[in-house]
This record gives structure tokens, sequence and C-alpha cells, in this order.
């Protein structure tokens, strides 16, 4: 299934490389894609929206400790 999200508060290169390779290492996830420009993520998986969303948890990322991402769905 193909699932595509807002990605909220991120403007760096590098946080975004950051949090794309950390979606990546979700097992369930084929395959993650992460615009920067257009701040548009997209997950393939096999998972339902359901399951889906118990993995990402409240929607609320955090990369490099400190630095949160919102991610909100834009379908």
């Amino acid at each position: 299934m193909r699932y595509h999200y807002r990605v909220l508060g991120i403007d760096c290169p590098m946080c975004a490389l950051s949090l794309s390779g950390m979606l990546r290492r979700i097992k369930d996830f084929q395959s993650v894609n992460l615009n920067i420009m257009t701040h548009d993520l997209i997950i393939y998986t096999w998972l339902e929206q359901n399951e889906l969303d118990a993995v990402l948890g409240s929607n609320a990322i955090s990369v490099h400790g400190q630095l949160e991402y919102r991610l909100i769905s834009a379908s």
C-alpha cells in the first residue's frame, strides 16, 4: 500500500536524510521517499493504516534527539 504524508518542520537536507534513513530501517517499510522541496513523504508498505499508525506512534518523530517533525496525512 502507498501512504502519503506531509512532513512539517523539516527544511535541512541533512535532517531530511537522517529522517528518511531512520524510516528506511523500519522492517515493515518496503520503500520510503522524502522530497525536501515539497515536504512529501511516500511510504510503501504492506501494513494497513491502523498498523502503520501504531508503527509511527503519535506522528511525532525525533531525529538527533532534539528535532521533532510532524507527519500529517496528505491523502
